[in-house]
């Protein structure tokens, strides 16, 4: 008969007591962990908290679906939330709770330290969540499942990492059936996301991908990707699904889909062929030649989305562990619009060691790179990768949360952060971006403009009241000539 699972997944952003936003996606962790369970002969569900809910609210949405364990996914900024959820209904109601996802996986101890939670899960899901749900059901003693840290007693049982699922067409269909569409955002009614692979090669110092990859014993098999016929498969599931038709475009999730030349060529085949909507993927500019830019355009690519993070390059190099040029990032933002693809470029500011200067890298390089969109976030620390440690080293780190990485608020603590030069540029990012963009268009005559902007934001030679007025005037013009898209992908 098997045990009643209910997933718990916090889903919106809260800026502060009163004001949140919502997200409302489908999280294909969930789905397919779902889909494993069921598989294995237990039943699922979902509570998708898509806002704030209070603790009267929230047991009783647990009491009403009768769990016999409660999965909780987390991300870092969400664990607070977490923290205080799993706090009430432990108070309340005696259920197994197991928290798993990208915060238990890099700071496990932190996790349980922060929680009255049973158990927590390190890595991928679905084979330890499956040997969990047969022991609580039979009756056995959970502690030494593989993949799990768990309270037993007044201690705590480490198990070791189990390898990861190298064949990922063995894995089910995620269970998106398990999300209720009255949750979405709209956004999420237009795009079929799926994933075509797991895990990522580079070794960004601020991502949690190095962490999470160095905790499997086969770690050199953490980037794997799932074979061309069985990704065709959940494209045609999902279009399928469309009964109301109001799906317009397939969203790869992939941290990079662009790594196996090879396989992209006959996945770009077949999907050209097959199917008749456009696609929208992740890539890296150094695995984004002209080749491969023909290729996605051809089978049907709309966007793609590349990392920038940071216009100067000691601060990409040496501080984020991101080996590209200037050169290499302005030629494959340019190779997709040449193409007919449009871009997103992501960024982020309030890095460490980031100055006025190495922010307005960041602007220019854009400018140069002419992305159709910018994403452009705050850093933040995640526990124990190598940028959090070097944040610790240098005495960056504040006490702050921040549950959202686009709000402008930045966990760290440096003076140039500070300066009212710094944040106005970090406000204006997007006009700032268009403003040198067309000053560059300008020849050699924007390039004595350009020089001259850079004076007016980083000069000590006036005060920044005199200078400010004409500056606002300067972005303004530029913000009302903007060209940039907004795009949802």
């Amino acid at each position: 008969m098997g045990i009643k699972v209910s997933f718990l997944y916090p889903d919106f952003f809260s800026y502060d007591e009163e004001r949140y936003l919502p997200e409302g996606r489908i999280y294909l962790g969930i789905g397919y962990l779902s889909a494993y369970l069921k598989r294995e002969g237990h039943r699922t569900s979902l509570i998708h908290l898509v806002r704030p809910v209070s603790r009267d609210e929230l047991l009783q949405r647990v009491k009403e679906e009768e769990p016999d364990l409660l999965a909780v996914s987390s991300t870092t900024h969400m664990f607070p939330h977490v923290r205080k959820w799993v706090d009430w209904i432990k108070s309340d109601i005696d259920v197994f709770t197991i928290c798993g996802g990208a915060h238990p996986t890099i700071d496990p101890q932190g996790a349980l330290d922060g929680a009255p939670l049973d158990a927590i899960c390190l890595g991928e899901g679905e084979e330890a969540l499956a040997e969990l749900c047969a022991n609580l059901e039979e009756g056995r003693d959970p502690s030494g499942i593989a993949s799990l840290w768990v309270r037993k007693g007044g201690d705590v049982k480490r198990n070791p990492v189990r390898p990861l699922i190298e064949d990922l067409d063995t894995l089910p269909m995620p269970d998106r059936g398990i999300f209720d569409p009255e949750n979405f955002c709209l956004q999420q009614h237009e795009r079929g996301t799926l994933m075509a692979s797991r895990g990522c090669p580079y070794s960004c110092t601020y991502c949690s991908n190095h962490v999470q990859r160095s905790i499997y014993p086969n770690r050199k098999k953490y980037v794997r990707f799932r074979s061309v016929d069985n990704v065709m498969r959940e494209v045609h599931e999902i279009i399928s699904a469309d009964k109301e038709r109001r799906l317009r475009y397939i969203r790869f999730d992939d941290d990079v889909l662009t790594l196996d030349h090879a396989w992209l060529g006959s996945l770009l085949s077949r999907y050209g062929c097959e199917v008749d909507l456009p696609f929208i993927c992740n890539s890296r500019v150094n695995v984004l030649d002209e080749e491969t830019v023909k290729l996605l355009a051809a089978a049907g690519c709309s966007v793609t989305c590349m990392g920038i993070e940071s216009g100067n390059e000691t601060i990409r190099s040496k501080v984020l562990n991101r080996r590209m040029s200037n050169q290499d990032i302005v030629r494959a933002f340019r190779l997709c619009r040449e193409y007919g693809i449009k871009t997103v470029s992501t960024n982020m500011t309030s890095l460490p060691d980031e100055d006025l200067p190495a922010l307005l890298d960041s602007i220019k390089i854009n400018a140069m790179a002419r992305p159709h969109c910018m994403q452009v976030s705050t850093y933040h620390p995640y526990p124990n990768t190598r940028l959090y440690s070097y944040c610790q080293e240098k005495g960056y780190l504040s006490e702050r949360h921040v549950d959202t990485i686009f709000d402008g608020r930045s966990a760290l603590d440096s003076p140039p952060f500070r300066e009212p030069a710094y944040m106005f540029v970090k406000e204006k990012f997007y006009p700032l971006t268009e403003l040198y963009s067309r000053l560059y268009e300008r020849g050699k005559a924007g390039e004595t403009m350009v020089r001259t902007l850079d004076w007016l934001l980083t000069t000590g030679r006036f005060p920044w009241n005199r200078r400010l007025p004409l500056l606002e005037k300067l972005v303004d013009w530029a913000d009302r000539r903007s060209r940039f898209d907004w795009i949802y992908y």
